[in-house]
């Protein structure tokens, strides 16, 4: 099970205190909140980070919303970083949620053998999916809002699900994972329907509680020793043809172009890519260009400055 890697921001406002003590050894925040305690017993690691509050300000001048129980329909969790929003719901969740940590929300579900949660870190959004008794649905489904003219595509080296906006990959949703009580790992799965993310769990024969994980993270956001930034293969397709028939100008433009649409990171890295010329870079444009693949950069920040180059983007990518 993997916690945290390819990480993002988000926030919330207010502290809750909480109670360690509590009887045979269970913290009473956790007899409180059955949902709670279910993620005590599966995933005690996940509830230790809850306890934390992490900063509603970060560097570049970003403020983070509060983290609170989500109101809205869809009890969507929305993060943003460097003007980029996303968000994931949960339109099967009911009630109006219970925070028992600082970083978590528990909701109650309309099918009775299900819980929900939220979950947020400095680093990290959660929806988890807490299935109690074996006669819980095996699929889940989480509407994904991002901005105009994002989509969503799986990953298909590890079912990692990649989130789009125009030409260029703004986030994912990490790998699927699920746990069951006695720390067994539970077979799930990522498909995608349009902006909706289904995760399927195939929880027969599980030791329950089982829970299930989608992660939200952001990409290249001010944590990140390392990012990387993928061109859809329409874009890198335009670059490659405009590079053809009108050359290096040409083809500066035509980045500089898809690059104006961009923030924080994703726009740094295209500048670089302009200013140091895009004829450096077009020979990776080509090879992706002929391979019917992504060219990506990634970007490294080291003392003195950050440093980039070009990668075709070997495995999945966005298929437009």
């Amino acid at each position: 099970m993997r916690i945290s890697a390819r990480a993002f921001v988000v926030t919330l406002a207010t502290a809750l205190a909480i109670s360690s003590a509590g009887v045979a050894g269970t913290p009473a925040f956790a007899q409180e909140d059955p949902a709670l305690a279910a993620l005590t017993q599966v995933v005690p690691e996940i509830v230790e980070e809850a306890k934390t509050v992490p900063p509603t300000e970060i560097p570049e001048g970003d403020v983070q919303k509060p983290f609170a129980v989500a109101t809205d329909p869809d009890r969507t969790l929305s993060v943003s970083v460097s003007e980029t929003e996303i968000g994931i719901g949960m339109p099967e969740a009911a009630g109006t949620g219970n925070q028992p940590l600082p970083g978590l929300v528990t909701y109650a579900a309309k099918q009775p053998s299900v819980a929900y949660a939220h979950q947020r870190t400095g680093q990290i959004a959660r929806a988890l999916t807490i299935i109690k008794d074996a006669s819980a649905p095996t699929e889940y489904r989480f509407p994904i809002s991002a901005p105009e003219g994002s989509m969503l595509e799986v990953e298909d080296d590890d079912g990692t699900v990649l989130i789009y906006q125009d030409d260029f990959y703004i986030g994912e949703i990490d790998l699927p994972w699920a746990k069951d009580a006695n720390g067994n790992a539970v077979p799930t799965s990522y498909r995608v329907e349009g902006m909706t993310l289904i995760q399927t769990v195939d929880h027969a024969g599980a030791a329950y509680p089982v829970v299930a994980d989608p992660a939200l993270k952001l990409q290249c956001e001010w944590w990140k020793a390392m990012c990387r930034v993928i061109f859809s293969k329409k874009l890198t397709k335009k670059i490659h043809s405009a590079w053809l028939y009108g050359g290096a100008a040409a083809a500066a433009e035509a980045m500089k172009s898809a690059c104006g649409k961009t923030k924080g990171k994703i726009k740094l890295a295209c500048k670089m890519i302009i200013v140091a010329g895009v004829a450096s870079f077009i020979y990776k444009v080509r090879e992706a260009a002929n391979k019917n693949q992504c060219f990506a950069i990634r970007l490294q920040y080291v003392p003195g400055g950050p440093i980039a180059w070009g990668e075709v983007r070997k495995k999945s990518c966005q298929s437009k």
